[in-house]
């Protein structure tokens, strides 16, 4: 009886392992005290994507014709009461009727000034983004952006 005892509880420990390291951000974020239990044991906590409470508040496309290229303002909106990694964002220029132009995904890296990039999107903050993109010939007339985590 007793091998079959040891073989539950070895077995109900691993799963429980297996939880924590498949659920370590929910952990984290739930119970802040966790985080040092696993830097203790050298394992990296990603920090929280929910795209859901990342909003694009405000946007524009305008054409700046003196140099050939588009400006794209935009205002990110972190909804979430905790700190979240940055998203990527995905513009998509569209013609007078709608149809796909172009396509770029941006990451991080395209839209945060290099020199300045917070190690995250802090919790209900606000972020005002500012790029210029080269779409010379394309005749775009219109645009879409949308937030997502890859």
């Amino acid at each position: 009886m007793w091998p079959y005892v040891t073989v539950v509880l070895l077995l109900s420990i691993v799963l429980i392992v297996q939880l924590m390291l498949h659920f370590k951000t929910e952990f984290v974020q739930r119970y802040s005290s966790m985080l040092e239990i696993y830097e203790a044991v050298a394992v990296d906590v990603p920090l929280p994507r929910n795209s859901d409470l990342v909003t694009i508040e405000a946007s524009d496309l305008q054409s700046d014709n003196a140099r050939g290229l588009l400006v794209l303002q935009a205002t990110l909106h972190n909804r979430a009461l905790y700190d979240q990694a940055w998203p990527t964002l995905e513009l998509t220029l569209t013609d007078t009727q709608d149809a796909v132009l172009s396509r770029r995904v941006l990451s991080v890296d395209d839209y945060l000034p290099s020199g300045s990039k917070p190690p995250a999107f802090s919790a209900n903050a606000e972020f005002a983004i500012r790029l210029w993109i080269e779409a010379k010939d394309l005749g775009a007339a219109g645009y879409r952006l949308y937030v997502f985590y890859p």
